[in-house]
C-alpha cells in the first residue's frame, strides 16, 4: 500500500492499482500549459475512482457560499471553475490514454496495468467545509453535473459525486482507502 497525506486526509492506496496524474512523466511534460488534474486515482471493485480533495478549513473565516456557487446573475466563482477544469482535464487525459492518441500512449505507459484500458469511472470531489456552508453542497453538486453533462456523456459517466469529508470517511466505498490524517 502507498501512503499519501493531503488536505487533512491520509490515503492508503493499493500498490500497482493507483496513480496520481501529477506524478506521471507525460503529465509533467504538459506542466505550465494550463492543464489541471484531480488528486488521486485507483482501481477498485471494477471501477476507476478519480478523486479531488479540497480542504477549506484554512479559509473558513472568509469563505462564503458565493465562493462556491454563483449567486443569481453572477459569474461562476473561481473555486467552481477550478473544479470544472480539473474534472474536464482529467477526463481528457484518461480518454486520450484509452484512445491511444500519440500523447495518450505516453499517458497510458504511466498508468497501472488495470487502468490502461477503459473502465467505468467514478468521479468524486470531496470538500472539507465549515458546517454552515455544507448547505450549499446539493446546489454545487447539481451545478457541476449540469455543466459537465455533455463531457461526462462522452466518457459514459453518469454523474460527479460531491461529498463532504465526514461522509467520505464513513462511506464503505472509500473508508478502506481514506482516513483522517495521522
Amino acid at each position: 500500500m502507498a501512503l499519501y497525506n493531503e488536505s487533512g486526509l491520509t490515503f492508503d492506496l493499493p500498490d500497482g492499482q493507483h496513480f496520481r496524474f501529477a506524478q506521471l512523466a507525460a503529465y509533467k511534460r504538459l506542466s505550465g500549459q494550463h492543464l489541471k488534474e484531480m488528486d488521486f486515482a485507483w482501481v477498485a471493485h471494477g471501477k476507476l475512482f478519480v478523486l479531488e480533495v479540497r480542504s477549506y478549513t484554512q479559509v473558513s473565516n472568509t469563505l462564503a457560499g458565493a465562493d462556491l456557487v454563483a449567486l443569481s446573475g453572477e459569474s461562476k466563482p473561481y473555486r467552481y471553475e477550478a473544479l470544472i477544469d480539473k474534472l474536464t482535464d482529467s477526463l481528457m487525459l484518461l480518454l486520450a490514454a484509452w484512445a491511444d492518441t500519440d500523447f495518450g500512449k505516453s499517458i497510458k505507459a504511466g498508468l497501472p496495468v488495470a487502468a490502461r484500458s477503459s473502465l467505468p469511472l467514478k468521479l468524486v470531489i470531496a470538500l472539507d467545509l465549515p458546517a454552515d456552508l455544507t448547505v450549499h453542497l446539493p446546489v454545487l453538486r447539481d451545478s457541476l453535473n449540469e455543466r459537465m453533462r455533455g463531457r461526462m456523456a462522452l466518457a459514459d459517466v453518469r454523474s460527479v459525486t460531491l461529498i463532504d469529508y465526514p461522509r467520505l470517511l464513513t462511506n464503505p466505498m472509500f473508508r478502506e482507502f481514506i482516513k483522517t490524517e495521522i
